[in-house]
C-alpha cells in the first residue's frame, strides 16, 4: 500500500475518460502543493502564471510565501512595511494588502483575512 499522493494506479482495461479524470486529479493534488515563488526583481511566479509586483509589496510577500498557507500576523506585515515606508499609517498595511489582492487574482493565489490576527497566502481552491 502507497501513501505517495503522486503516484496512482489502474487495472487494464480503463477507457480513455477514466484514464483522463485520474490524470487531472493527479495534477490537481501537484497542483495543489506548490509553493509560490518571488524573484529579486519582483516577478511572482505559481504554476504558470506570473506578475511583477512593486518593492513594498515584495517585502510583503516575501513573509507571506515564507508562511504560505499560514496566518502571517498584522504586526509582523506592519514591521515589514515600516522597514520600506517612511511613517506607515494604520491604513498603509490595508492599502497595500488590498493592491495585493487584485495584482494577485490571475495567478490563482488569494491572500485570506484572519480576522483580529493578520492574513494568510493561499490558493483559491485552498
Amino acid at each position: 500500500m502507497c501513501n505517495d499522493p503522486f503516484e496512482d494506479w489502474v487495472r487494464a482495461p480503463i477507457s480513455r475518460d477514466d484514464l483522463d479524470a485520474r490524470v487531472r486529479a493527479l495534477q490537481n493534488r501537484l497542483d495543489s502543493r506548490q509553493i509560490p515563488t518571488l524573484d529579486s526583481a519582483g516577478t511572482l511566479s505559481f504554476g504558470p502564471h506570473s506578475i511583477t509586483i512593486s518593492n513594498v509589496q515584495t517585502e510583503l510577500m516575501e513573509l507571506l510565501i515564507e508562511h504560505f498557507g499560514e496566518v502571517v500576523y498584522r504586526h509582523e506585515l506592519a514591521q515589514r512595511l515600516a522597514e520600506r515606508v517612511q511613517k506607515p499609517t494604520r491604513n498603509s498595511l490595508d492599502l497595500h494588502i488590498m493592491r495585493l489582492r487584485r495584482r494577485l487574482s490571475p495567478t490563482g493565489l488569494v491572500i485570506r483575512t484572519a480576522w483580529g490576527r493578520g492574513y494568510a497566502l493561499d490558493t483559491e481552491a485552498g
